[in-house]
């Protein structure tokens, strides 16, 4: 699953999971069938007022249709956060990739784009650009400097995750100021460490070592360890038996 690290307008990093193709492809089509469904309501409900005129019932079929489907996209997420009902349903949504909500300019310029990504190559355009963006993003995407993330990650964690580590009484902690940190800090270390021993490429690396370098500047560290992934493990278990 691909992952992509937010800075937000604070200079807080957040993880993220990014939304896969098939999520995007599945929230899609659910949008499409929802779009279907109206249609063949409106053409149901004009035929029948308008029975002895076709062309009219027609007529209004298209001037209740058309607008809906070409601006549904663009509606949706502006006065959902970023989800349509697709999106929604496949628990996705668009964020900024500054941690900001898109703006009104942001999601228009997305929707724009979707005349390339989508309609005139059959998607096939958007599914090259977000399988291969580190970020997982489409041309609209890039230009608006958004993304799609998951909203129920695959990696959760949680304080009972710390706990189920369990603790050891005969364990000389190495790190005494490691109260300094926080639970939040603990988890973020644990997933870290989780992600690295799954999938240990050089992204997964290098934000280790970012951690490690933030973990040492916080608790004082002068000299960098040389094995990073012990340095974070054994900060965990010193956490766990100076604070459980």
């Amino acid at each position: 699953m691909k992952k992509a690290e937010i800075l937000t307008a604070n200079n807080v990093t957040i993880q993220y999971e990014m939304a896969s193709l098939v999520q995007r492809i599945l929230a899609f089509l659910l949008d499409g069938v929802i779009l279907s469904v109206y249609y063949f309501i409106l053409l149901l409900l004009l035929t029948g007022v308008s029975y002895n005129d076709s062309s009219l019932a027609s007529i209004f079929t298209y001037l209740l249709f058309f607008p809906v489907f070409f601006f549904y996209n663009l509606f949706s997420e502006i006065n959902f956060n970023g989800q349509t009902i697709g999106k929604a349903a496949l628990g996705i949504r668009v964020i900024k990739l500054t941690g900001e909500t898109p703006t009104l300019n942001d999601y228009f310029i997305r929707w724009t784009y979707r005349v390339i990504d989508i309609w005139l190559c059959a998607g096939a355009l958007a599914a090259i650009f977000i399988s291969s963006s580190d970020k997982g993003q489409r041309l609209g995407d890039i230009s608006a400097n958004t993304t799609l993330i998951r909203l129920n990650p695959e990696s959760s964690y949680s304080i009972q995750d710390i706990l189920k580590i369990g603790s050891n009484s005969n364990y000389t902690p190495t790190y005494l100021n490691v109260t300094l940190l926080s639970d939040e800090d603990m988890l973020l270390i644990k997933n870290t460490l989780d992600t690295i021993k799954k999938n240990p490429n050089s992204e997964n690396k290098k934000v280790a070592l970012e951690l490690v370098k933030k973990s040492a500047e916080l608790l004082q560290i002068e000299e960098l360890p040389k094995n990073k992934t012990k340095f974070l493990a054994t900060l965990l278990k010193d956490y766990i038996v100076l604070t459980r």
